[in-house]
């Protein structure tokens, strides 16, 4: 069940993109500076217990919604809950699209706004530093718009796939928290974000150059002495990098060259489709041997 409300739920997102308008989360701003104004006097309310509470109460919501369609609907209730949490947890906006206005653009100034967009800030002078800054940006937000709701959601359900944009949302935008609160989420970000990366690692790898992609992974653990279970995930950019910028795509059939961040966009887009075919391909198996058992 949980594998089929996957498939559902981004074959929804990709054909009825109408869906993405329903992905709004002003009430999160609401919601944290009511919890600080109201529990303000709570013992521990700037740290730890602030961060629990802000983040517990949506996923009780979500477990008495859940129990409640349950109860009405039984096992059907529970699928059509998770397909609407999948949906709306998804993005909040829809990376292919964000990619294709870059592509698409009909002017320079078009393309330089949808290409801000894309980075989520100011587009580098440098063509070189522009191509990096797409890479990183595209794969980035593939981990964090798909890839960390997939994971998420496969091992803890509904209340992972929560869990997980809601702390994104949290450490991405100002929400009136106390800075202790910022930094115990931050570190609950880069925790849920790690295993994520190392799988989507693992996926680039295999759907393209395996041993160049294990190379960069281990020289960046390497030069920055950091271990296994770091918890900096500059590993996958690092990787998706060396893929895209020193020209082994093109034993994939893509350009002999990489010229300019369109381009570059355009090879990282279809990394990342590549990389979710494998995670597909992955949890088609698992389905399949959850069907024969």
């Amino acid at each position: 069940m949980t594998i089929i409300s996957i498939l559902i739920s981004f074959a929804l997102c990709h054909f009825v993109r109408e869906l993405q308008q329903l992905r709004r989360f002003e009430w999160v701003t609401s919601f944290t500076r009511h919890c600080n104004d109201m529990l303000k006097s709570v013992p521990g309310w700037s740290g730890a217990t602030g961060f629990l509470v802000i983040l517990g109460l949506p996923l009780l919501a979500a477990y008495l919604v859940n129990s409640l369609l349950f109860s009405g609907l039984g096992h059907i209730g529970h699928f059509l809950f998770a397909i609407a949490v999948l949906i709306y947890t998804f993005g909040p906006r829809d990376l292919d699209i964000d990619v294709r206005s870059v592509i698409r653009a009909d002017d320079e100034e078009q393309r330089m706004k949808a290409l801000e967009t894309l980075l989520g800030g100011p587009v580098p002078k440098s063509e070189d530093k522009c191509q990096a800054a797409a890479i990183d940006a595209v794969f980035s937000s593939a981990l964090k718009r798909w890839f960390g709701i997939i994971f998420w959601f496969a091992v803890l359900g509904i209340y992972g796939a929560l869990l997980y944009r809601l702390a994104n949302w949290l450490i991405d935008g100002d929400f009136g928290l106390h800075e202790e609160q910022k930094a115990l989420i931050s570190r609950l970000c880069q925790l849920l974000d790690w295993p994520v990366a190392q799988l989507l690692t693992l996926s680039l790898a295999i759907a393209t150059d395996f041993d160049s992609v294990y190379r960069a992974w281990r020289k960046y653990h390497d030069e920055r002495g950091h271990s296994l279970f770091e918890g900096n995930n500059q590993f996958l950019l690092t990787s998706a990098r060396t893929i895209v910028m020193s020209g082994h795509a093109i034993k994939d059939g893509y350009a002999d060259q990489i010229q300019g961040p369109m381009v570059a966009i355009k090879l990282s887009m279809d990394l990342v489709w590549r990389s979710l075919g494998v995670w597909a391909t992955v949890l088609a198996i698992l389905l399949l041997v959850n069907v024969i058992a």
